[in-house]
């Protein structure tokens, strides 16, 4: 990597803060007392955005309606403009646990969404526990196993949070398992998330054997066939805005059509799954919340409430992000945390309450965009200070890797090099599993096995090979130094994963929406690594303050922490929380104002 992409992303927040004093952004002042734990009956509200990159905020942030729920975050509290992941795996399940336990996957032991399992065949979650039961709103237990943090090796925030304070409750919903889960950690008082067989929100036995009669309404089979009933249309408003600001035509070459979905407006939504890519997930997960809410406000328990908003992800997964889709659903994302940022007031006065918002990992663009007009991405470059692009976005082809065609090139190309196999048993983005012979093979055939796989997947955007039963361990420090560095910190000793691929810039994974179509992430460079943040937190951040120098993960743990009033798990990476260093300094950026959008 090059030297401006070599900083490191564990230097403590105080130190990251003089940098942006120097470039005055937050200037340094005398210190002051450390803030005191927040009121005991307090709510902390964590929103995780996924695949919100810090690119695609620093772009379209500032096109929003000023009165929107973003423009909002930014003028009561703190922008932190890029918080770094310290791995190479960025997708959501290494995303979200680095989020809620402060540590990279080689700590956590997510180091993938999927694995595949001993015996081969299709990748399934990495969550996925056959002891446990899925568990329905309005419909009880299904014979269908369930998720669990089994994999996960280290605590949780709300785990901590739970065991500080016996009067604590935590609540976290999402669309996915893995976006629910380690936000709720290990005794949640309610976790939920879609289960689009059943067409209704789900948890585990793992968690609860009953879901609590209060959230029925909001997320049983009927309120998710109410929120998918009128489609996703565009008004004559709405329609006019989004094509000014998108990139591409309505019909734009590589966009999905998931489960019956269709590639152009209006979008009929036939299922609940085709329904996570529209914003009516958002509708159903801003829903639940605000059942909580209610729920909350009877008891003024401290209270940890979590929200995976996973249509963003899902929208952006299938028609990239620079389509008309992508834009609505972010233009209806903004206005409906603006109204749920209202029931909070309601709920609890405007100053009875903190929000953090950050996201998972960023996004790339549909590789058919490469070297058309509608590339935005080497329209940035071209445009960057000094040529180099803050997120490392590339301009040039990309690649979309299908896992299971790389996993068939590999066998065939193995079998025609070391003899009859098996030796791939499948591949789970970024990691290929080998079978029994393959592991057996001594060091030189092994080496024979790894320059195969060289040879077939470099052509196809595969920029290192690396064998992690080979993995220097000393590969994970300094953090951050290199690429073998976030490699190395993606990936845990004795954990499901033989090779891992890294890609190259502008490469992905194909994610299996719709195969052979759409977009995704989960590499390391910036464009993928690097997310905003925004702390919301009356009397303890001041309104409109900005850091613009890079901070670490964990900051967003230990400042959950902060805001909660207790310590940060045991195993959280070093640095500091906000809260802290804000107390500290003074913020010189003026905030945007209600009726203009204003900049990053």
């Amino acid at each position: 990597m090059a030297p401006h992409q070599d900083r490191a992303a564990h230097l403590v927040l105080g130190t990251l803060l003089a940098a942006a004093a120097a470039c005055q952004t937050v200037p340094s002042h005398p210190p002051v007392a450390p803030p005191t734990a927040g009121p005991s009956g307090r709510l902390l509200v964590a929103i995780v955005v996924d695949q919100l990159g810090s690119w695609l905020a620093e772009e379209r942030w500032p096109e929003l309606d000023p009165a929107g729920g973003f423009a909002r975050l930014r003028r009561e509290g703190l922008t932190v403009r890029e918080l770094r992941y310290p791995h190479a795996v960025t997708d959501t399940a290494p995303g979200h646990a680095a989020l809620f336990t402060g540590v990279a996957p080689r700590g956590s032991g997510i180091v993938a969404n999927e694995i595949i399992g001993p015996g081969g065949g299709d990748p399934e979650s990495i969550l996925a526990d056959a002891g446990t039961r899925l568990v329905a709103i309005g419909a009880g237990p299904l014979d269908r196993p369930g998720s669990s943090l089994a994999a996960l090796k280290v605590e949780t925030l709300a785990d901590v949070f739970k065991s500080s304070r016996r009067d604590a409750r935590v609540y976290s919903f999402s669309l996915k398992d893995r976006g629910a889960l380690f936000a709720g950690g290990r005794r949640p008082d309610a976790v939920l998330w879609l289960d689009p067989a059943s067409g209704a929100f789900v948890t585990s036995t793992a968690f609860a054997t009953s879901t609590p009669d209060w959230l029925r309404a909001a997320g049983d089979q009927a309120a998710v066939a109410a929120a998918r009933a009128p489609g996703w249309t565009l008004s004559d408003g709405a329609r006019a805005w989004v094509a000014a600001h998108a990139a591409t035509p309505d019909d734009q070459r590589g966009e999905g059509n998931y489960a019956g979905l269709g590639r152009t407006f209006p979008h009929a939504i036939p299922s609940a799954k085709a329904m996570r890519a529209t914003p009516a997930g958002d509708q159903l997960l801003f829903g639940l919340a605000e059942a909580a809410l209610a729920h909350i406000a009877a008891d003024r328990r401290p209270t940890l409430l979590a929200l995976s908003l996973s249509s963003h992800d899902y929208v952006a997964h299938v028609f990239g992000p620079d389509s008309w889709e992508a834009w609505d659903e972010l233009r209806q994302l903004d206005a409906r945390l603006a109204a749920f940022l209202g029931a909070l007031d309601r709920a609890f006065g405007p100053e009875g309450y903190d929000v953090l918002l950050t996201g998972d990992h960023g996004g790339s663009p549909l590789p058919e965009l490469a070297g058309t007009p509608a590339d935005r991405w080497c329209r940035k470059n071209a445009t960057a200070a000094n040529d180099v692009d803050r997120w490392q976005r590339p301009c040039g082809p990309r690649h979309r890797i299908v896992p299971a065609e790389l996993a068939r090139a590999l066998e065939g190309a193995l079998v025609a090099a070391l003899g009859a196999g098996p030796w791939v048993t499948g591949i789970a983005d970024p990691l290929v599993f080998l079978g029994a012979k393959a592991r057996a093979l001594d060091a030189g055939r092994r080496q024979e096995l790894i320059d195969v796989v060289r040879r077939v997947a470099t052509p196809l955007g595969i920029a290192e090979v690396v064998d992690l039963a080979h993995l220097d361990s000393g590969a994970c420090a300094p953090p951050e130094s290199s690429r073998a560095a976030l490699v190395c910190a993606a990936t845990r000793p004795g954990q499901p994963g033989d090779l891992y691929l890294l890609q190259a810039p502008g490469t992905f994974f194909d994610p299996n929406y719709t195969p052979g179509f759409g977009t995704s992430h989960g590499t390391p460079y910036l464009y993928d690594r690097a997310v905003p943040l925004l702390v919301r937190a009356p009397g303890r951040v001041r309104a409109g303050a900005v850091i613009d120098a890079p901070v670490p993960a964990a900051t967003f743990t230990r400042t959950a922490a902060a805001l909660l009033g207790v310590r940060a798990p045991a195993a959280a990476d070093p640095g500091d929380d906000v809260i802290r260093t804000m107390a500290n300094t003074r913020a010189s950026a003026p905030p945007p104002t209600p009726g203009s959008a204003g900049g990053w």
